[in-house]
């Protein structure tokens, strides 16, 4: 016969048993998770009091939620976000339903959590190496204009940020120091040997199938989660659920592109087009924290310019150095890194005081100068949310063509769209025929040219004084 107090020990296990299971029941209601559009999503308004943050509706419009300095704003039906003043593009869009805004499930794991506590990224090893991989090379010349190719730029950039970074401190490898061509995956496994510690970072220059393009800005790419589809991709493949070797780093590598842009448009400003995702090459074979970065375009007249500038690439350097140690002190020390507004406000008054052209905009106050009575300005001709809505992170010193900027992008207007607008313009059916060409039997205007000899390479501009060349390291 057993004793009476053998049964205390299995009621105490039964007792913390169902204890466990109402516990265990609470943090799975923690979270109301509703399925739309078949995918899981969770409410704005529980994401707000998660991060303690105020939400603000904007009517049917869409909503935005703040906590000091910290803002996310979010659109009806659009995968375009803004979190802290830096657009990201979400995997899926937000969505709005029975008088509340939903954000998926997978947006919040992989967009938002890991900027909203980027200390708290699971198995982020402090980074000692940094691998800076200048894009194309050899034959590959990538994108081209009036006054070089891309994979000079992408070197020459590339030499600029390695003085930066070892004055911080960190080991810096270039995948290529020459004019050579190397394959796509043997870039990202130069990272993948030196292990835990090290980050890749690829340098590109951005370009629009057009020339003379509307498109123009910074953006940045990491890999696409496991489950969703690209950035520029409206729908899922097969591809979309495949299981690559840099889904490992998804939270670091989205948290490292998120403070070079910051750093980007906080020390050399430009039109933002957001964090992206996609499946590179490079990205997908890449076992360590990895990036793609794209420096403006060369096939905007304006973006063209600058890039050709010494000066203006030296500053485009130091920004992009600047996010990888504020990464890099992340790693370290479990350290949020800045963000736009802290750049921004440590910089204005430099950027107030140069002579640089850092406004993409500029001008636009003299194209669009009302000549009718009662109107005070341009803005008066913009619709009223555009006008009346203030950006994030007005400095009251900061140089003119940051509020042009931020408007714009806050309308969730894209350089993309104005491009696709153009060429729908272009291509369609025109009310008058085109006059006819004044020389029938002239092809081209490379008939004009004088013949060289094969030997010798026709080109049509010479590069000018301060474009990069091809000088082995």
């Amino acid at each position: 016969m057993r004793p009476r107090l053998s049964r205390w020990p299995r009621l105490a296990a039964v007792v913390c048993f169902l204890i466990w299971a109402a516990a265990g029941d609470v943090l799975a209601a923690g979270w109301k998770i509703k399925r739309l559009a078949g995918r899981d999503y969770l409410p704005v308004a529980q994401i707000a009091a998660f991060y303690e943050m105020s939400m603000q509706p904007r009517g049917d419009r869409g909503v935005i939620l703040k906590s000091g300095k910290r803002r996310m704003e979010f659109a009806k039906n659009s995968r375009e976000a803004r979190i802290d003043g830096v657009k990201q593009w979400l995997s899926f869009p937000t969505l709005y339903f029975g008088g509340q805004y939903f954000i998926s499930r997978m947006d919040l794991a992989k967009t938002i959590d890991p900027l909203m506590r980027p200390d708290r990224i699971p198995g982020l090893k402090p980074v000692h190496t940094v691998v800076l991989d200048p894009g194309h090379g050899g034959h590959d010349r990538g994108a081209v204009n009036r006054w070089g190719s891309e994979k000079n730029y992408n070197l020459d950039l590339c030499r600029r940020i390695r003085p930066h970074l070892q004055k911080a401190g960190l080991r810096v490898v270039i995948t290529r120091s020459q004019d050579q061509f190397i394959a796509l995956e043997q870039r990202p496994a130069m990272a993948n040997r030196l292990g835990a510690g090290a980050i890749f970072v690829s340098v590109h220059f951005n370009a629009s199938g057009t020339g003379n393009s509307l498109a123009t800005g910074y953006e940045v790419f990491t890999l696409t989660p496991r489950g969703a589809p690209n950035s520029h991709d409206a729908y899922l493949t097969r591809r979309s659920f495949s299981a690559e070797r840099g889904h490992r780093n998804d939270h670091a590598n989205h948290v490292l592109a998120t403070t070079i842009q910051h750093a980007k448009l906080g020390l050399v400003p430009m039109f933002d087009r957001g964090v992206k995702r996609a499946r590179f090459a490079v990205l997908r074979a890449a076992s360590v924290p990895a990036v793609l970065i794209e420096g403006g375009f060369m096939t905007h007249p304006r973006d063209a310019r600058n890039l050709h500038s010494v000066e203006w690439r030296e500053r485009l350097a130091e920004s992009v150095a600047r996010g990888i140690t504020e990464f890099a002190k992340l790693s370290k020390e479990r350290v949020p890194p800045k963000l736009l507004a802290d750049f921004r406000a440590e910089n204005a008054a430099k950027l107030a005081g140069s002579s640089f052209d850092y406004q993409p905009l500029e001008g636009i106050s003299r194209l669009m100068t009302p000549k009718f009575s009662g109107l005070s300005g341009w803005r008066k001709l913009l619709p009223a949310p555009l006008a009346e809505e203030m950006p994030p992170f007005r400095l009251e010193y900061e140089p003119a063509g940051w509020v042009q900027l931020e408007v714009w992008a806050a309308a969730g207007e894209d350089a993309r769209s104005a491009v696709i607008e153009e060429q729908s313009f272009l291509s369609r059916p025109r009310e008058w025929p085109d006059p006819p060409a004044p020389w029938p039997g002239l092809r081209g205007w490379r008939e004009l040219v004088p013949v060289r000899s094969d030997d010798e390479q026709f080109m049509l501009f010479a590069p000018p004084p301060g474009a990069p060349v091809d000088v082995d390291a």
